[in-house]
């Protein structure tokens, strides 16, 4: 157990890091494509993760799938070390730093609505093996080519997302992203025998959830201004604590009501996401924010 909480910090102040680092290596103009390739990263990882730890676990047992996982993580570390200037130190975060960036309203609610975006995906991916099998009926060998294909959608929702900022602006496509993929999980939990239709609504839902991340980095800098580093990396650790809430909350869903009520609950923190970037906007209005 200990090892595993270990493990869970050390995996989690990556994010944080990176994002920061990746802030501080190009220009102002360059901070969202920086953001988007960072996110990208993430998510590829967790698209190429899953077969390679199913496959190794299979042929060699599950000590073999975290040793494979700790030997990724020293490849991860060398890469860092020669590929990173030395000179690369991000701002020393206090917790009255921390406090301050929190305290500005519109960055607040900009870095809640990321919170609740990965919590109300995460509450029926984190249980979708439930789902899929006593809701959608689908044999247990679709799972892990069911997780692969919404890592892929992911990828491709993150690589396209800055085209469409420049069509519907930043904020549109974040509000299009949120509809989206509320759009999927109401998919999900009115047609769950309608396989052609509730099988592709799981595996996009992962698009209209990558299409939000990178504009609202671009927003949050925006919003946070100098402190806009420390920002990106309370952000971050917002991702990854969204996804902890998203699963402890998706477990309580099933014992309470059964897997069939998860995309319905994921629907609702959906729509409370919504409603926050709204009200962030209204704290922080168009007249003095970039759209692009």
């Amino acid at each position: 157990m200990a090892a595993r909480v270990a493990m869970a910090l050390g995996a989690a102040s990556v994010m944080p890091t990176a994002s920061v680092i990746a802030a501080s290596l190009v220009t102002e103009a360059q901070r969202p494509a920086a953001m988007s390739v960072v996110f990208g990263g993430l998510t590829t990882s967790l698209v190429v993760a899953l077969p390679i730890s199913s496959a190794v676990a299979e042929a060699a047992g599950w000590r073999a799938a975290w040793f494979v996982a700790g030997g990724a993580a020293f490849v991860a570390a060398f890469g860092v070390v020669i590929g990173v200037s030395g000179g690369v130190r991000g701002t020393r975060a206090s917790f009255t730093a921390m406090l301050a960036v929190l305290a500005d309203r519109a960055t607040s609610l900009t870095i809640a609505t990321t919170l609740l975006l990965i919590c109300g995906g995460f509450i029926t991916y984190a249980m979708i093996a439930f789902w899929l099998i006593e809701v959608g009926e689908a044999p247990r060998t679709a799972l892990t080519t069911a997780l692969l294909a919404a890592g892929i959608a992911s990828v491709i929702g993150n690589a396209f997302s800055s085209h469409l900022v420049r069509l519907l602006g930043r904020d549109g496509t974040i509000l299009g992203g949120l509809a989206f993929t509320a759009v999927c999980f109401q998919i999900l939990w009115a047609a769950p025998h309608f396989y052609w239709l509730s099988y592709p609504a799981f595996i996009f839902f992962g698009v209209g959830w990558a299409l939000c991340l990178a504009p609202l980095q671009a927003r949050l800098m925006e919003t946070a201004g100098a402190r806009a580093q420390l920002a990106l990396a309370l952000n971050a650790s917002a991702f990854f604590g969204g996804q902890g809430l998203g699963a402890a909350g998706g477990g309580a869903v099933y014992e309470a009501y059964g897997p069939v009520a998860l995309p319905i609950a994921s629907v609702a923190v959906l729509a409370l996401a919504t409603l926050l970037f709204f009200i962030s906007k209204q704290i922080n209005p168009p007249s003095k924010a970039k759209t692009t």
